[in-house]
């Protein structure tokens, strides 16, 4: 059974008019895949803050802090390790897999302690109404038929830069975060 990992970090990011407003902290797929070395699948499309599978004889504890330091940086994981609550907002069972999401909101600073790895696309914040079903930028990434717009995204990625492009469950996930750490 695959088993895989993943976070989104949750911040009260400052506005201009002074308030402060919840932002989901996602990350942008890079256009190659260094492990792989080869393309990178959905390239452009947004994925939780940290993601990945876990290796043989991993928990899901370990399996989360080794894909902090492999793709936010080892300061970053320690911080987090080493003092934030995290609550399961997504978890998915089926024969084939399995795919925890913990969720944590993090102090702004926590950000500067973030080294993006050279997979990695860069770093997207949204907001809940971005996450909304209502917004028509939203993108479910399916499974599409040979030669459709989805199949194309797993080559191309999204062809618009406003496009927040997910898969289906990774966006149940950061809607989940938003419900939960929004009440706190």
């Amino acid at each position: 059974m695959k088993k895989s990992v993943g976070l989104v970090v949750m911040v009260m990011m400052p506005q201009k008019d002074g308030s402060e407003v919840m932002k989901a902290v996602l990350q942008r797929r890079g256009r190659f895949n260094t492990e792989k070395m080869a393309p990178e699948s959905y390239p452009g499309c947004c994925q939780v803050t940290t993601h990945g599978k876990l290796e043989e004889g991993e928990d899901f504890d370990l399996g989360l802090a080794n894909e902090l330091g492999e793709e936010l940086g080892q300061e970053f994981a320690t911080t987090y390790c080493h003092g934030y609550h995290s609550e399961i907002v997504s978890e998915v069972k089926t024969t084939e897999k399995e795919v925890i999401t913990f969720g944590a909101l993090m102090p702004l600073d926590a950000l500067k302690t973030i080294r993006l790895g050279p997979d990695s696309g860069g770093l997207v914040y949204v907001t809940a109404e971005q996450m909304s079903k209502d917004n028509p930028d939203l993108v479910e990434l399916v499974p599409g038929e040979k030669g459709s717009v989805m199949d194309k995204m797993k080559i191309y990625g999204p062809v618009h830069t406003g496009t927040i492009a997910m898969f289906p469950d990774e966006i149940e996930a950061v809607r989940k975060a938003f419900e939960v750490f929004g009440k706190k």
